[in-house]
């Protein structure tokens, strides 16, 4: 009987930019490029240098969008100029505003979220602020199941940009042939599917799937 393990079902990792100093000698603003996943939260880093005694007032920008994209002001949410696609998606961190942190929650983000945003700070140190970019795509885990005794499939359902699929034969650490297939969904992400022909007994095989993203990986043996 052919029995498969799989022994490492996803490993994925985001490429998250360091921390930039801000461009403003008045008050240092500090940001962090972020990856979100569509569908789910994501979190644009944002710290400043915090005056306790006075308000600190925040907004942020999204380059290419025609209002705010969240603005707290004299220690209240102001969102009357905010722009329709954030409405009810926004969130600061309120308790932790005072201690210099103004990050950004955007919940269930979409592809039109993905762009350069900029945070401002303004408060009686004077005024600064930042930019930063959010990239948004999909990735998920792979799943590998043999398909005949010398056969096995690498599926993964969710990925966005499309990605490559690399098979290896992980004792040799040989790149072996395959082609995989995309089939793409209603919410414009791949469904990633590729066959390895010609495994081996007690040869133990890994699949990986990445893009600029993100990246997982399985691996498995016949037996």
């Amino acid at each position: 009987m052919i029995v498969i393990i799989v022994l490492l079902v996803a490993a994925i990792a985001l490429i998250i930019g360091l921390s930039v100093a801000g461009n403003s000698a008045v008050n240092d603003v500090a940001t962090s490029n972020a990856v979100g996943q569509i569908g789910e939260d994501v979190v644009l880093g944002c710290t400043f240098t915090p005056d306790v005694k006075q308000y600190n007032n925040i907004v942020w920008r999204k380059a290419d969008a025609p209002g705010i994209v969240y603005k707290y002001e004299n220690g209240k949410v102001s969102l009357s100029e905010q722009s329709a696609e954030f409405k009810g998606r926004t969130a600061l961190f309120l308790n932790q505003v005072s201690a210099g942190n103004a990050s950004l929650k955007i919940s269930n983000v979409q592809i039109s979220d993905r762009g350069v945003y900029r945070c401002s700070i303004t408060n009686a140190k004077g005024t600064g602020e930042n930019k930063l970019s959010l990239s948004v795509g999909a990735y998920s885990a792979v799943t590998i199941t043999n398909v005949s005794q010398t056969s096995l499939r690498c599926d993964s359902p969710r990925w966005l940009p499309k990605p490559s699929v690399t098979w290896m034969e992980v004792e040799s650490k040989t790149n072996l042939s395959s082609t995989p297939t995309y089939v793409p969904d209603l919410s414009d992400t791949f469904q990633v599917i590729s066959e390895l022909q010609g495994a081996k007994l007690n040869t133990q095989y890994r699949c990986l799937i990445q893009n600029e993203l993100a990246q997982a990986e399985g691996d498995a043996m016949l037996t």
